[in-house]
């Protein structure tokens, strides 16, 4: 536990230097309204119907609508990852015909299917207080893109057929049938997730420098003018960006879900079974892990290029504090998951002709940490430039935090091949907790990334087109000390509606208890 308690440690010092050090010094405190004051005096849009006030101060309205999208975006990425994992877990049962694999993707569809609704109701929650709360951006919204929401509504459809289809036709069906029923429920999310994409993105870099629409009937625009909004500079890279993302966070929480389980049951099967979903798991949230900085650094670039000034809000502004906190919990993550496989494969690791493998992940810990101490080294200071901030810096970091968890990811799954070799149920302290962390920290990354893309916007609706309405008696972003309290009922409420639904949709290894 020596190992868990550093990290914690080291967790805990990074968030309060941020937020009692870091945050003010880089103008954090001061709200992108009051900084783009005379931007938004010359904007030529005026918000005409009445502003509804939920009565929780200033940013009560930002408030609301974090909470049921953040939330949202969290039971949304669970199905675009979660869908593939099951899918590719029923694929590996078909390979290999070892049980395990079949009775966890049976448990990771039921999980989605009853979760389907959760996520379901926080999206309409939030379509109806962005239309009670901004209801020009809205009217504005709907117009630009009825036809890409029309056709997300289709696709959710074709969601619900494939994923209701796909775990009541378990074993009623052929197995080459049952896959293509799995396969269609992932593709159909990924492009039903695309469709509110066009949207997200072109929030953040808009496909025109007005709204130019006025006519009526099927197209509010000429097509081009649309399909410029539609798939904007960053609609294509922000979907492969939520995949990559999704894929790690369900892979994660399984990981964490499955050290639950572990502590929850006490029959030896059990204990060798969730020790496998673990480590499972954990493959799948390294595959996602090592993709989401690469596609990051992509998607930071074309926001540079395409919206130059929201780029040095985020990366060297009042709001790159934001991005030091996504860096940094990624390094974390990063680390535990390398303990969590230091520890957990110690044995396998410590036999004749293994030695350097051992050696090498020790190595890996200290390489990774001190690429967490460069990537969490603020540019601008009120003193001026940190010599150790440049983003050169921080690329190479980044890029050698990619290479050794791709090294990491190829030794875990061969690990998995061979699980024989590994004395499974027997899990140390420190495995135990590694795995539950690295759940938190991969929920924890997500809704901080969806905070990163809110504020990277403000004090504008569509960036540089619509404003928030109210002004400076409305400033943007939701300040950091309400956001971080907001940020923690979200991970709580979560956590437990997860929990609660893994303990129902998760079957055993005895028969007798299987859903």
């Amino acid at each position: 536990m020596k190992k868990i308690a550093a990290i914690l440690a080291t967790l805990a010092v990074f968030l309060i230097v941020l937020v009692v050090f870091i945050i003010p010094q880089q103008g954090g405190l001061i709200s992108s309204t009051s900084q783009q004051a005379s931007t938004l005096a010359r904007a030529d849009y005026n918000e005409t119907l009445p502003i509804q006030e939920v009565d929780l101060g200033t940013s009560g309205r930002s408030i609301f609508i974090a909470v049921v999208m953040l939330s949202h975006v969290l039971f949304a990425n669970l199905h675009l990852g979660g869908a593939w994992v099951a899918a590719g877990t029923e694929t590996a049962f078909l390979r290999s015909r070892k049980q395990r694999y079949k009775r966890l993707a049976r448990s990771i569809t039921l999980f989605n299917v009853i979760l389907f609704s959760a996520g379901a109701t926080f999206a309409i929650a939030g379509v109806l207080f962005f239309i009670s709360l901004y209801p020009a951006f809205a009217a504005e919204a709907f117009h630009i893109y009825w036809w890409p929401l029309f056709a997300e509504a289709i696709l959710f459809a074709f969601e619900i057929f494939f994923l209701y289809t796909y775990w009541f036709s378990w074993d009623r069906i052929s197995s080459s049938w049952h896959q293509a029923l799995g396969y269609g429920y992932a593709v159909s999310v990924f492009f039903q997730t695309l469709m509110i994409n066009t949207l997200a993105s072109g929030m953040l870099t808009p496909g025109a420098a007005e709204i130019a629409w006025g006519a009526s009937g099927i197209l509010t625009m000429p097509a081009t003018a649309l399909q410029g909004w539609w798939f904007n500079a960053t609609t294509w890279v922000l979907q492969f960006h939520r995949v990559a993302a999704s894929i790690s966070f369900f892979g994660f929480l399984l990981a964490m879900l499955g050290m639950f389980h572990y502590l929850d049951r006490k029959d030896p099967a059990s204990k060798t079974y969730w020790d496998l979903v673990g480590s499972y798991g954990l493959s799948w949230g390294l595959l996602g892990l090592v993709f989401q900085p690469l596609i990051g650094i992509v998607f930071m670039y074309t926001i540079f290029r395409n919206q130059p000034s929201a780029f040095a809000s985020i990366m060297l502004g009042s709001r790159a504090w934001e991005m030091i906190l996504v860096v940094g919990l990624l390094s974390v993550l990063f680390i535990t998951v390398l303990v969590y496989l230091y520890d957990r494969k110690g044995k396998i690791l410590k036999v004749p002709g293994n030695e350097k493998l051992h050696q090498l992940f020790r190595i890996f810990i200290v390489i990774a940490a001190i690429c967490g101490i460069v990537l969490v080294q603020p540019f601008t200071m009120a003193f001026g430039i940190n010599p150790l901030g440049y983003m050169s810096y921080k690329l190479v970091a980044l890029f050698v935090l990619i290479v050794i968890g791709v090294i990491a990811f190829g030794i875990d799954l061969i690990m998995l091949r061979e699980p024989g070799k590994v004395e499974w149920g027997a899990l140390s302290d420190t495995s135990r907790y590694a795995g539950i962390l690295a759940g938190v920290l991969g929920i924890f990354i997500i809704i901080v990334m969806g905070y990163v893309r809110e504020s990277a916007r403000s004090p504008w609706i569509i960036y540089g087109i619509v404003p928030v309405p109210g002004g400076q008696s409305h400033p943007t972003p939701i300040p950091a000390y309400q956001m971080f309290v907001v940020w923690a009922v979200i991970i709580a409420m979560v956590m437990t509606i997860f929990w609660f639904t893994s303990k129902v949709t998760a079957e055993h290894p005895e028969k007798a208890e299987e859903v």
